[in-house]
């Protein structure tokens, strides 16, 4: 008697050990899995956009998709017996319920974790599961150092170069690029093909701050350092006096040294567009866009060559607003 109830007890002490130990061990992996996951999801909405480019890869070679996949291996080994499966789309594709439609990659990775003290029921092991979808929107806020060009678009620039339909940049039909824009302070009739007549303002510096900053040194920490402080959509910014073609030689210079033609650091820069450009007031920022700055020049010609583009990944940027070629880093929508 007393062996039968021992035989019996001992089925029902292992059923609980193996409630124990092994789900116990499934909340450890559960979390293990989440968290490779939620890595693959961050890396490869990071590589969405290629530096410059306006629209996303979704390839599944791309360098996204390829980006998760390795994130998701360096925090957890997949084996054979796992399934990892990685989709890259808008986010309204990949769920239709989704708030918003900007670029994401969805990573899924079904586990199979080893249990031990259930074995002797005959389960040797059991699925885990964990999604992550990652996306990069565009932002309605610029933290301090998000951005190294202490210059402001009008929106009518912004408009007559940008085509808002594709969300890329107007192209030029003689060389199949966007068009490229020589930016002083006014147009006339027109500018590299495109009608420019009532843009008569195009940009103007900024200190990127309300109050009264237009100093050469000023702007050239701005240069330098990046923003001193965050910019947001409905914020006031404070344009410099006189006129483009007036001030700031070593403005220009540093602009030049940083550009395509210089060291790169400020090729691809996220400026902000204002309603109207006029200068020595404050105006509102009612977007952000993304420059492509080939050179800059203060000889009879004092200009800003760029191009607008798509791809500007400032590191300090959040919100979520309309698509303009700017995208902040990536961030988990689940």
């Amino acid at each position: 008697m007393v062996a039968i109830a021992t035989a019996i007890l001992i089925v029902a002490l292992l059923g609980i050990a193996a409630l124990a130990v092994d789900v116990g061990y499934l909340l450890v992996v559960r979390v293990q899995t989440q968290n490779a996951v939620d890595a693959g999801a961050l890396r490869g909405a990071s590589l969405l956009y290629a530096s410059g480019s306006t629209t996303p890869d979704f390839s599944a070679s791309g360098a996204a998709v390829t980006g998760a996949t390795q994130a998701v291996e360096l925090n957890l080994p997949v084996t054979s017996a796992d399934t990892l499966t990685i989709q890259a789309n808008y986010w309204q594709q990949l769920n239709a319920s989704a708030p918003s439609n900007p670029a994401a990659i969805q990573v899924t990775l079904v586990k199979q974790a080893p249990l031990f003290f259930a074995r002797i029921f005959g389960q040797s092991s059991a699925k885990v599961s964990a999604t992550a979808i990652g996306l990069v929107q565009s932002p309605t806020s610029l933290g301090a150092g998000a951005t190294h060009l202490p210059l402001a678009i009008g929106a009518c620039m912004y408009s007559l170069f940008w085509n808002s339909q594709t969300n890329q940049p107007q192209i030029d039909p003689s060389t199949n690029q966007p068009y490229i824009i020589n930016i002083g302070s006014y147009y006339s009739g027109s500018q590299n093909g495109m009608d420019g007549s009532n843009c008569p303002i195009s940009a103007q510096w900024t200190g990127l701050v309300s109050t009264q900053v237009e100093s050469d040194s000023a702007l050239n920490d701005i240069i330098t350092s990046g923003n001193s402080s965050s910019i947001s959509v409905s914020n006031a910014i404070w344009l410099a006096n006189g006129t483009m073609n007036d001030l700031y030689q070593s403005v220009y210079d540093s602009v030049n040294a940083c550009s395509a033609s210089g060291s790169t650091t400020c090729e691809y820069s996220t400026v902000p567009v204002v309603g109207t450009v006029s200068p020595g007031t404050d105006q509102t920022v009612t977007a952000f866009a993304c420059l492509h700055v080939l050179s800059a020049s203060y000889g009879s010609t004092k200009s800003v060559t760029v191009q607008m583009s798509g791809g500007c990944t400032p590191n300090n940027a959040s919100g979520s607003g309309a698509s303009y070629g700017v995208v902040g880093p990536a961030m988990l929508a689940q």
